[in-house]
């Protein structure tokens, strides 16, 4: 199993992807889980009004949201949590078993890092708070369905104050690993580690791609970093994303 800083690091990477609409002219095929009757018919009478959005179908039971996923070619289930955790990790586990099976969107006012990190190891692809906007909904929905993570910037900052990792020891007593770093480096790690490109990153602080490439190249001798995920997990070590970026 991974650890809650891996499993973070991974979340944040592929959320920091987000560029925009996807949409291609194929809707993508929805299932609203939720038991209260009330809400599920607000959420669905929204997403209906949506031509990127075709809704298969609603229920308050999990069965019936099982068939959709089967008989329907269900893409991503929007799945309500209950006041028992419990039951949401038990309804999120058997979607995500299924063949083929959708990919699992938990809408939920819970912020907390283990929650959030709970439901992704249970097989849950995105976590949205109730208090997202239906243009958060739509782009969760949109990068799920491409087998992307999603969580929210606020999520993804609960995330980076609440499960950093303890500060792997040096050798030299009282200095952190990033002090071999040039404030340059350290600056173009830390726009990595938010999820800009390469061409984004030269762009911002008004130099050449090829010189970003050498920086990174630096920053891969000295850290021994060799994908974003490896950028963000250094980057929620060191705090260097509880701040906002200059």
């Amino acid at each position: 199993m991974e650890s809650p800083v891996a499993l973070a690091a991974a979340l944040l990477s592929d959320s920091s992807r987000r560029r925009g609409a996807r949409f291609t002219g194929e809707p993508i095929r929805i299932a609203v889980l939720d038991r209260n009757q009330l809400m599920r018919q607000a959420l669905t009478a929204l997403l209906a009004r949506d031509p990127r959005i075709h809704l298969v179908g609603d229920s308050c039971e999990l069965e019936h949201c099982i068939n959709y996923a089967t008989d329907r070619a269900t893409q991503v289930v929007l799945l309500a949590a209950e006041p028992d955790s419990a039951v949401v990790i038990r309804q999120i586990t058997a979607i995500a078993a299924l063949p083929l099976g959708p990919h699992v969107i938990v809408l939920n006012g819970e912020q907390r890092p283990e929650k959030v990190l709970e439901a992704f190891r249970a097989g849950a692809f995105g976590y949205l708070p109730w208090s997202a906007s239906v243009t958060d909904l739509i782009e969760a929905i949109e990068m799920v369905a491409d087998g992307m993570s999603y969580v929210l910037p606020t999520t993804a900052k609960a995330l980076a104050i609440g499960l950093r990792a303890p500060v792997p020891p040096i050798d030299t007593p009282g200095r952190s690993p990033l002090d071999v770093l040039s404030a340059r480096e350290r600056t173009v790690l830390e726009r990595i580690a938010r999820g800009f490109s390469g061409p984004e990153v030269a762009e911002q602080l008004g130099i050449t791609v090829k010189t970003v490439d050498t920086y990174r190249h630096r920053i891969h001798e000295k850290l021994g970093v060799h994908h974003r995920s490896d950028y963000v997990r250094i980057a929620i070590e060191h705090d260097l994303l509880l701040r906002e970026p200059p």
